[in-house]
């Protein structure tokens, strides 16, 4: 078959003209209409992102609060510790969040030292009140050899005040009148030797043949003399007895005689001095056993008293929490081994039956919170739980945050009690506690992410049909959520919780 020329040119014609509206198709339009697809997709996925990140006003009851953390504490806590003031060491305890009985076994102290600490108070008791009894039988013994001693010195008092009455009345005039009748005796002797003489020298003397007259008269005047000299002698010597009796003898012994007495006196004074003493003596270290004996048995009796504590036990049913969960510093390590001392609290188990929310109200918060005030206290750890509370109590006077810090925040101690009771509130739980401050009925409100402010001025951006737009808004109270609204915006409005233009400026 032949073509004419005429049909070839229009094949031709007909292939570029194919050609050309391909290379159109896949150069130009295909391009385009995948890039103007990508687009719509991406404009679609913009705007469904843009509606998580919108708010719609609407009117309803803001609730003003203030949000704070807190956490569930037992109104009545059972802390343990060893009563006894003594020092041990832990033996045993029961592992810490336990599920115990009342009287349940909790922690065992060591008791060795202790029991022999008792047995030598005993055997000290007893020997105590050995050398009580020997100390009584020695005080009668002295009471005894003390009225020997007391009766031996009267005695010899008064045979020393009868030995100076006997001289004064009787002795000393006996003795005077002796030597006063020796003198009268000396002198009448005196007197007849001198008569002898006289008349012996008056008196002729009668000789035989063979004696000589004179001779014999000297010798008799002679002898007559020796006598008279004899007497005067004697006589001398007996006034010499008197007067040394009268000036030395007679004082000398009365004074000896009232030494003696003196002497008894005193020596019978010494002696009562010193029987009394000894008995005091005796009596103080009679006392003194007693005191001894007292001392040691209450030390005894506390000491065994002590070994009724060395166990602790579970006053309640509950859970074991180890140490003091209200102590921040100093708690103990607790495990066996450790050295104890009274009232160091070992184990507390709180009372889950009577549960309150304990938290600090900041010191800038004071005047926004009173008792009464209503609560909603979640838990940490039990997402979307809530329990209703109110402010049961605020303390008068504000203390440091951190107590030895000065200069940290000064806060209210406080509390909340809960509505009711629940099983799944636990001590020591951390809380999140919402204080309901104020309501404001039937009022409009954004979120607070949705405000911007720029110096004195707010405003918002509210979606309209060309996009955002910048509309300035008043505002009124807000929570830690939520601010009111009192003009600028209606109940409907959307508004964006972004700067909806950041985007943009940022990708310049």
């Amino acid at each position: 078959m032949k073509f004419s020329r005429k049909k070839i040119v229009w094949l031709v014609v007909l292939a570029v003209f194919c050609g050309l509206a391909a290379g159109v198709w896949f150069g130009v339009v295909r391009p385009r209409l995948k890039a103007r697809q990508d687009d719509n997709a991406a404009r679609l996925a913009s705007d469904s992102a843009d509606m998580d990140r919108t708010f719609k006003v609407r009117r309803d009851d803001l609730i003003i609060g203030l949000l704070q953390g807190g956490y569930v504490n037992a109104s009545q806590k059972h802390k343990l510790a060893l009563q006894a003031n003594y020092r041990t060491k832990l033996l045993w305890v029961i592992d810490e969040n336990s599920k115990v009985k009342a009287g349940d076994l909790l922690a065992k102290f060591e008791t060795d030292e202790l029991k022999e600490q008792i047995e030598n108070l005993e055997i000290e008791l007893d020997n105590l009140k050995k050398e009580l009894d020997l100390a009584i039988e020695s005080k009668k013994i002295q009471i005894s050899t003390n009225a020997a001693d007391l009766q031996a010195a009267e005695e010899s008092l008064l045979q020393a005040d009868d030995a100076m009455r006997k001289y004064r009345r009787f002795e000393r005039a006996s003795k005077r009148d002796e030597l006063d009748l020796a003198v009268v005796n000396a002198e009448a002797a005196l007197e007849t030797a001198q008569s002898e003489y006289t008349t012996t020298r008056d008196t002729e003397v009668k000789v035989t043949k063979d004696e000589n007259a004179d001779d014999k008269k000297r010798k008799l005047l002679k002898d007559a003399q020796t006598k008279i000299d004899e007497k005067e002698n004697a006589l001398n010597t007996a006034e010499d007895n008197l007067r040394v009796f009268r000036r030395y003898d007679n004082p000398s012994k009365l004074t000896r005689l009232f030494n003696a007495y003196e002497q008894a006196k005193l020596n019978l004074r010494k002696v009562k001095i010193s029987t009394e003493s000894k008995i005091v003596q005796s009596d103080k270290s009679i006392e003194n056993y007693r005191r001894r004996i007292k001392r040691t048995g209450d030390q005894l009796k506390r000491y065994k008293d002590y070994m009724t504590m060395m166990e602790l036990r579970a006053p309640v049913d509950g859970v074991v929490i180890y140490a003091d969960p209200d102590r921040r510093w100093g708690n103990l390590d607790v495990k066996p081994g450790i050295d104890i001392n009274k009232g160091q609290v070992l184990i507390t188990i709180p009372e889950m039956s009577n549960l309150v929310v304990d938290f600090d109200l900041p010191e800038q918060y004071r005047s926004k919170v009173k008792v009464g005030d209503r609560a909603v206290i979640s838990p940490d750890s039990l997402p979307g739980e809530k329990f209703g509370g109110a402010v049961s109590h605020i303390d008068t006077l504000p203390v440091n945050l951190v107590v030895w810090d000065s200069s940290s925040p000064k806060i209210y101690k406080s509390k909340i009690k809960l509505d009711q009771q629940s099983p799944k509130l636990v001590n020591g739980m951390s809380v999140q506690i919402n204080i309901v401050t104020k309501t404001i009925p039937n009022t409009l409100f954004v979120p607070v992410e949705a405000v911007f402010e720029d110096n004195d001025r707010f405003f918002v951006y509210r979606g309209s049909l060309t996009g955002p737009k910048e509309v300035d808004v008043t505002i009124g109270e807000s929570n830690d959520n939520f601010v009111q609204i009192t003009s600028g915006l209606e109940e409907g409005d959307v508004v964006y919780l972004y700067r909806p233009y950041q985007k943009t400026q940022d990708s310049k």
